[in-house]
């Protein structure tokens, strides 16, 4: 039997349970023991943002400069504010763990094995995401560090300034203090890593929650009528009617996993807001970016890999936005399948309150303005493109 605090050890959640500690997001701990992680990883997130700045209105004169800085820029604000946004909605991510806790140990052994394949699902894409996203924090630093390599710019402090992962202005000291900018630049591609892969480790594992809490009503509803046949009675006593009693199980359960599914909305919609629309803007900058740089080895590195990983990132905000709306249908077709003809009318009536809820898929949307899906994404890409086609006319 699984116990309340074996859930949250099991393989499936490692990775957002590691993450989400590292960042102090993890709402389990004391409120002392998460805010000594938080606070140096957001403020080592967040505090590149003014020497960014401060370069960006300088380079405002120089095209190919601002190119370079503005991803950056845009990248840091998303990653603060995912931070920021997660830490302030804490009781909603608690609530979210607490369902999931409340699931695990109220399942049959059956139900149970439902939900473990969508656990595993989430587990490798959460593993893969992980992966993904510190090999592209890796791959910018290795610029910088093959600059540091192989280029002499002790003399110089605009080539300086071209060694590290961002484009910054620290005045006239970077000369002086070159390394240890260097480090708080490192230290900033790590907590923008680690601010990511917390959050959106987090959301796919509340996705693949749902939706398996979704399969499990779906395998439920498909049983009902199952050992009835011709001769079953059309209007059974209520306390003999066992396929009345499983379907409104099924609706109680169908109600409490879409409470889940509008939480999971309520939680991330700011999150997908900010992220989506500034990423579009730094996706058609860093492509632009690409396209300048093709003859140059050592400059396109940089921009590819943010490139990808924006994309990457976008596709599996959209993709896992996607399985909620085809996994939340699922009652509606498991009802259709089952024997519901054999069933009593109180039955029927149940059943058909669960239909008219599986209508209305479940959305996950940005900031209430687009819904999220497969199609949604395809908008975005073309949008972004378009920004591209815009900024590659002005160059």
């Amino acid at each position: 039997m699984i116990e309340r605090k074996d859930v949250w050890q099991s393989r499936y959640y490692t990775v957002p349970r590691f993450y989400m500690t590292l960042a102090g997001l993890w709402p389990y701990h004391p409120i002392r023991n998460r805010c000594l992680r938080f606070v140096p990883v957001f403020t080592v997130c967040s505090s590149i943002l003014l020497p960014q700045l401060l370069y960006m209105s300088i380079a405002m004169t120089d095209r190919d400069d601002l190119f370079e800085c503005m991803p950056t820029v845009l990248i840091t604000i998303i990653f603060s504010f995912k931070l920021a946004s997660i830490m302030v909605n804490t009781k909603k991510i608690k609530a979210c763990l607490k369902t999931i806790e409340d699931d695990w140990l109220s399942l049959t052994d059956s139900e149970k094995a439902i939900l473990q394949r969508h656990a595993i699902y989430g587990q490798y894409l959460t593993i893969f995401y992980a992966v993904f996203m510190q090999l592209t924090g890796f791959l910018y630093m290795l610029k910088s560090i093959v600059l540091i390599l192989i280029e002499d710019t002790s003399n110089s402090t605009r080539l300086a300034v071209t060694k590290l992962p961002f484009r910054v202005e620290y005045g006239h000291t970077i000369d002086q203090h070159f390394y240890p900018i260097l480090v708080h630049c490192y230290m900033t591609v790590f907590s923008h890593v680690t601010a990511t892969v917390a959050v959106d480790t987090m959301y796919y594992t509340l996705i693949q929650h749902a939706c398996g809490m979704f399969s499990i009503v779906g395998h439920s509803l498909e049983r009902i009528g199952q050992n009835s046949n011709a001769d079953f009675n059309l209007k059974p006593d209520k306390t003999t009617d066992s396929d009345y009693r499983k379907a409104l199980g099924c609706l109680r359960r169908h109600l409490h996993v879409i409470e889940f599914a509008e939480l999971i909305e309520s939680t991330f919609t700011n999150i997908f807001l900010v992220s989506i629309s500034l990423n579009m803007i730094g996706g058609s900058i860093c492509g632009m970016q690409v396209l300048i740089n093709l003859n140059d080895t050592k400059d396109i590195i940089a921009p590819l890999a943010i490139y990808i990983a924006q994309l990457t990132h976008l596709f599996l905000q959209f993709w896992q936005a996607q399985y909620l709306l085809d996994y939340s249908t699922i009652p509606y077709e498991s009802i259709c399948r089952a024997n519901w003809y054999y069933t009593s009318e109180r039955c029927r009536k149940v059943l058909l309150l669960i239909m008219n809820r599986t209508i209305l898929p479940c959305r996950l949307t940005a900031g209430k303005v687009i819904t999220l899906s497969i199609e949604s994404f395809g908008v975005v890409l073309k949008t972004s493109i378009s920004y591209f086609a815009v900024l590659r006319s002005f160059h």
